[in-house]
């Protein structure tokens, strides 16, 4: 599909055209990406393999940053989540693209340290930071700690005043709004993420005793807030609500003479995963233009992304290795890896992920298939479309026939294990 410049993009699957934007394309009954021809590839590379293009982690990056750079903030700045990808070439991309980084560890600290990043570009925001790890990264010249509770500002004041060095800070609030569109919602006023806002700053609650406390600490360096409300976010109106929430909170800190400068709003910009409608990314930078207005002209603005940058620009590729017949017609097509071992959101969530054979023909039939990984264990497979009893179209597939997963470059290589000891993955990147 095209899309011309006076067209309205609804969702973020009207802009799945692949040719222009995921870079695949048909020549002959041959499968390109990024201009590869991914027969080729795969035979002279090990399968499973993740291949990854470096153009789509550009053109995603520019996306982000064009959808909320109209926002007129006082400064923008988007920080990749680096738990999301753990590949060196990754992380160098958005470096080279003046990326901040937001990191939950004491090793994705070094990661960065290790590739030449700038420590005040790193925005520390985990829930559990031991002293060992609030040493290095005071150390290290963090840029900031997102505080998540009591216990966790009074340990990090700890170390700063052993070592008689001061930090900047952001609160990291949880606004209570439960997300019910999304498995990994932040938001809820049970989850283990942030600290509840309060109604009003005048009344008793955690917040504001951690508040006052940080405002007159010598150690903590008070910036701004930090709110994260989840992944994989669908639902505006529930995003518009929590965001709301954000807003009067910073109008009432401001009104009783405090400024905040910064204001980072996470990420949580969903991928299409096989849903009716997922939201583009530029109807969050209209919510959050609307729901902070004037506020933002005064404010610096970080994203953090992670999904939504690497998902599109990875692909993973398996080789059939059997298909099975079942006397009830069923056809079962195993691949020669374990989504365990590879994409286990396909297990976690049930998400659907676009699946193209590498050599096409359009005069084999179409058919039904259950497509299953190489363990034994019975939930090792992936979940199709609901209106195919679950299983998945595919022109006829014969063994040691390639298929690929489309957008599978978010989270795949970070939970990549060695179940039934099976080797991991390989990596092939795309340098442009």
């Amino acid at each position: 599909m095209k899309v011309g410049a006076t067209e309205v993009l609804n969702s973020e699957r009207d802009i799945l055209d692949e040719k222009e934007y995921l870079l695949f394309e048909y020549q002959g009954n041959n499968l390109y990406f990024n201009e590869l021809n991914l027969e080729e590839l795969l035979k002279q590379h090990k399968t499973p393999l993740f291949v990854f293009s470096q153009k789509i982690l550009q053109l995603q990056f520019e996306r982000i940053y064009k959808a909320f750079t109209s926002l007129n903030s006082q400064s923008l700045k988007i920080a990749f989540s680096v738990k999301s990808n753990p590949l060196t070439e990754v992380a160098q991309t958005f470096m080279e693209k003046n990326a901040y980084f937001e990191v939950t560890s004491i090793g994705e600290v070094k990661h960065i340290n290790a590739l030449g990043g700038d420590p005040s570009k790193i925005i520390f925001t985990n829930i559990v930071k031991n002293v060992s790890t609030i040493e290095y990264c005071v150390d290290q010249g963090i840029g900031l700690f997102a505080i998540d509770s009591w216990s966790d500002m009074k340990r990090i004041e700890g170390v700063c005043e052993a070592l008689e060095v001061s930090v900047n800070i952001l609160l990291r609030v949880n606004p209570g709004i439960q997300l019910e569109d999304t498995l990994f919602s932040c938001a809820g006023r049970n989850s283990k993420i942030g600290i509840l806002t309060p109604e009003n700053l005048t009344m008793d609650s955690q917040f504001k005793d951690i508040f006052d406390y940080c405002v007159k600490s010598k150690w903590l360096n008070f910036q701004g807030l930090h709110a994260h409300l989840g992944s994989q976010i669908v639902n505006l109106d529930q995003y518009r609500e929590g965001m709301r929430k954000i807003s009067i909170l910073i109008t009432q800190i401001e009104e009783i003479g405090l400024k905040v400068n910064t204001l980072d709003i996470g990420g949580g910009f969903p991928i299409y995963y096989g849903e009716k409608n997922v939201p583009r990314i530029e109807s969050f930078s209209e919510v959050i233009k609307e729901v902070f207005a004037g506020q933002l002209s005064s404010l610096d603005l970080i994203l953090e992304s992670g999904r939504y940058l690497t998902a599109p620009a990875g692909i993973l590729a398996f080789e059939i290795s059997v298909i099975k017949e079942r006397e009830s017609n069923l056809n079962i097509a195993c691949v020669n890896g374990s989504f365990y071992n590879t994409i286990p959101d396909v297990i976690i969530a049930d998400w659907q992920f676009p699946i193209k054979k590498v050599k096409y023909n359009l005069e084999v039939p179409l058919i039904k298939y259950q497509i299953v990984g190489s363990s034994n264990d019975t939930l090792d497979y992936y979940k199709g479309k609901d209106e195919l009893d679950g299983l998945v179209l595919l022109g006829k597939i014969e063994e040691k026939e390639y298929i690929v997963f489309l957008q599978a470059g978010a989270y795949s290589i970070s939970f990549n294990s060695t179940y039934c000891m099976e080797e991991r993955p390989s990596v092939y990147f795309i340098h442009n």
